[in-house]
Formats: structure tokens, C-alpha cells, sequence
């Protein structure tokens, strides 16, 4: 058994499976055409028309379009309230995305700057570089100072450094 909303000729009154007896029932009475009672014992019955919300509720009555006027500023306010969150959504994603291209653009400018950075650094290493002696003149530096060297060596011994060494070997003479 279905409960139906309204009440009148045609309409059957909606089971109460509660024990609690609902304000808009009254024993003497019987159902009283309140939607929102009538709403609220179909809830709380449980019956096949919670379990299947595809069901369609015939024509209200006079008496009950009150219930349904209400119902329709209730689903006009929430729809007002999805359309508010739907735009709110909408921009914050596109607060969103202009955050990510800003951070996208921060970070290629830091980029940027570290390349230059390096680049500078490598030019100076690089000019330090040219300065450094090739092999050759290495080479060369060291055969000369080795010839010197020797040159003064032979030389010290054979006239001496005046107020340091006498001479050691002399040349056409005799040796000491």
C-alpha cells in the first residue's frame, strides 16, 4: 500500500507504522488535510513510496496548495542556492588556474635567472682559464729553469760568489 499525499474523495489516509501518534491526527476528527502531517507519517511509515522517489503524486487539491506552494519556494530557493555555488565553483577554478599559470610563470622566470647565473659564472671560470699556461709553455718554463739552474750551479763552483764561496775548481790553474 502506497501513501499518497492529499486527502479527500479518492484519497485513502496515509498508514502511521509509528506508535507516536501524530499532532495533525486526531481520533475523533480522523486525518486532517495537513500536507506537511501527511508528508511526515509517509516518511515515517517507510513504505514503498520512500524506497522509489520516481514516483509521481497526483493533482493537489485546493486544500493542498499551500503544502505544494511552499514546496516550490523551497526548490526555488535551492535551486538559487546551487546556481550561487555553481558560480562561486566556476570562479575559484578560474582563481585556480590563474594561480598555476602565475606559479608556471614564476617558475620559468627563476629558471631563467639561474641559467644566467651559471651562464655568468662559466664565463668568468672560462676567462680564468685562458689566463692558465698551456702545456707547451709549461714545458718550456721548466727546460729553461732547469738550464739556469744548472748554469749557476756550474758557475758557483768554478769562480764562487765573492763573501759567500771561494772558488772551488779554477780554471787554468791549480785546484785547491
Amino acid at each position: 500500500m502506497e501513501p499518497q499525499l492529499g486527502s479527500g474523495p479518492g484519497f485513502a489516509a496515509p498508514p502511521v507504522a509509528s506508535p507516536v501518534a501524530s499532532p495533525a491526527m486526531s481520533p475523533a476528527a480522523g486525518p486532517v488535510a495537513s500536507p506537511l502531517a501527511e508528508l511526515r507519517a509517509a516518511v515515517e511509515s517507510g513504505g514503498p513510496a520512500a524506497a522509489s522517489p520516481a514516483v509521481i503524486p497526483p493533482p493537489a487539491l485546493p486544500g493542498d496548495r499551500v503544502g505544494v506552494d511552499q514546496l516550490s519556494r523551497i526548490e526555488d530557493k535551492a535551486a538559487r542556492i546551487e546556481e550561487k555555488y555553481a558560480r562561486s565553483e566556476a570562479l575559484l577554478n578560474r582563481v585556480e588556474d590563474r594561480v598555476e599559470k602565475a606559479t608556471a610563470r614564476m617558475g620559468e622566470a627563476a629558471r631563467g635567472q639561474d641559467v644566467a647565473a651559471l651562464r655568468g659564472e662559466v664565463a668568468a671560470l672560462d676567462q680564468r682559464l685562458r689566463g692558465v699556461p698551456g702545456f707547451g709553455t709549461l714545458l718550456l718554463v721548466g727546460v729553461l729553469s732547469a738550464l739556469i739552474g744548472a748554469g749557476t750551479t756550474v758557475a758557483a763552483l768554478r769562480y764562487g760568489v765573492p763573501g759567500v764561496m771561494p772558488p772551488i775548481v779554477n780554471v787554468g790553474g791549480q785546484t785547491r
